[in-house]
């Protein structure tokens, strides 16, 4: 089948994404993740994430919580909320309206709020129709162009390991398919999305990052490797917690705020 290349500038796909995902409540929050290079808020490069200031402000948001606290577990917890803002709309595009944002890192700016979270992400290159490509070639850039440097820098900036930080990545990555396909149905694209989580490699030869980052042993929903919020004073287990004492003395799950 052969494949168009047809572009479609930043901000006209950003609209896109979003009119689609206001369109069904299970992906409403999808919306405003991506924003094109017309939005007039502040925006600061890839380098300033968790740079001293930066960690400074996410410390800030626990120390009001906390007298004490690890701070592997924030780090982890940052990377969580900024995956819920950047990894829906890119999947909604994907699977829904059959094209690959551009998300290279180096293509990306960050609307950051006062109190660190990643509020949107604003993309300055076309969107391309990938219908007929693989699902290697359609999130070849995702993975290896945005996330692969971005979790090198934030591995270097803290004491998260990259190991932590791609578990995160796969687990938003897993449960956002699963949240489209409950709107939009099964499909031949979300299938083929889904296939990443199961394969060790690409076709190049390159670790697949994404693999087996969640499991349903016995019908229940496990991360592999554990995202380090059980370390904050409160205790709390998020709901694919692998931890055995999460299953053993339940605590409440949840996000933490």
């Amino acid at each position: 089948m052969a494949t168009s290349v047809t572009a479609i500038p930043p901000a006209a796909i950003c609209r896109a994404i979003d009119d689609l995902a206001t369109g069904h409540e299970g992906t409403a929050s999808f919306a405003g993740g991506l924003v094109g290079p017309d939005d007039a808020r502040l925006t600061v490069p890839a380098t300033a994430l968790l740079d001293a200031r930066h960690l400074a402000l996410v410390n800030a948001r626990f120390a009001r919580r906390f007298d004490q606290f690890d701070a592997r577990a924030t780090h982890s917890i940052w990377m969580k909320w900024y995956l819920n803002v950047m990894l829906p709309p890119v999947l909604l595009a994907d699977v829904c309206l059959r094209r690959s944002v551009a998300v290279g890192l180096d293509e990306v700016r960050f609307i950051v709020a006062e109190d660190g979270r990643v509020d949107a992400n604003q993309i300055r290159g076309e969107s391309l129709d990938t219908e007929g490509l693989d699902p290697f070639a359609r999130f070849q850039s995702l993975v290896f162009d945005h996330l692969t440097p971005l979790i090198d820098l934030l591995a270097v900036r803290t004491d998260v390991t990259r190991r932590v930080y791609w578990s995160n990545v796969g687990n938003t990555y897993e449960a956002m398919l699963r949240r489209i396909e409950a709107v939009a149905g099964p499909s031949r694209r979300l299938a083929e999305a889904q296939e990443l989580l199961a394969t060790p490699r690409w076709p190049d030869g390159r670790t697949n990052p994404l693999a087996d980052a969640v499991g349903y042993p016995g019908g229940l929903r496990l991360r592999r490797i554990c995202c380090l919020q059980y370390l904050l004073p409160d205790r709390r287990f998020c709901s694919a917690c692998p931890v055995p004492e999460a299953r053993v003395h339940p605590h409440p799950a949840g996000r933490c705020n």
